[in-house]
């Protein structure tokens, strides 16, 4: 009798994939993916206000937005002309990494212990080096960085180089402003990444 029940439950587990197929719920939930991600510019730029104002960004820079990442927002920029990407990260109230850290060796110990918690996943970065420091001026806020190089953990040969920044701005919810902090996190192989793609994207926000 168990088996019977058994096989009825997977009968009918198929008749629900094979439905949801057949009746267009694959299409449908990928329509509203992709509205959710990719909506017009004008209204992806009304709806992530709490990252900053992206009005004057360039067009090459393809904006889109993701589910939530481990609990966090996250805003994309995708330079279409070298395919670079940029990701935008709000860490709320959390003080992961602050944009003070980067004026002292703390971002170093801070990014380091970062990568410790990800040390058991497939693909990480290890051996992380700092290789030059410094601040993009956008719209008249100071946004400190670092660029940094890496080797992909199980990769073999495989080097990356990069970006991150940070910077504090106010999120409007329910008539009640809160300051969050927000990482902006840039890489590719260390011979085709361009910093100057990431900070010419930073001067173009407007932060509130």
């Amino acid at each position: 009798m168990g088996c019977l029940k058994s096989i009825i439950k997977k009968i009918f587990f198929l008749a629900i994939i094979f439905a949801f197929f057949f009746f267009g719920g694959y299409d449908f939930m990928t329509e509203k993916y992709q509205q959710f991600t990719s909506p017009p510019r004008e209204v992806l730029i009304k709806d992530s206000k709490n990252f900053g104002d992206f009005s004057k960004v360039s067009s090459d820079y393809r904006l889109t937005r993701s589910l939530n990442f481990g609990g966090y927002r996250k805003f994309n920029a995708h330079y279409l002309p070298t395919n670079q990407k940029i990701t935008i990260l709000d860490l709320k109230n959390n003080k992961i990494i602050e944009p003070k850290d980067f004026y002292t060796k703390e971002i170093d110990k801070k990014i380091n212990e970062l990568l410790l918690k990800f040390k058991d996943s497939a693909i990480t970065l290890e051996e992380l080096t700092i290789t030059n420091r410094g601040v993009v001026v956008a719209k008249g806020k100071t946004i400190p960085y670092v660029n940094f190089k890496s080797k992909v953990k199980n990769i073999p040969f495989k080097t990356v180089e990069g970006t991150i920044a940070a910077y504090e701005s106010q999120n409007i919810a329910k008539n009640k402003k809160n300051s969050t902090i927000k990482i902006v996190i840039s890489m590719r192989d260390s011979n085709k990444y361009n910093q100057e793609i990431t900070a010419n994207f930073i001067k173009d926000i407007k932060f509130n």
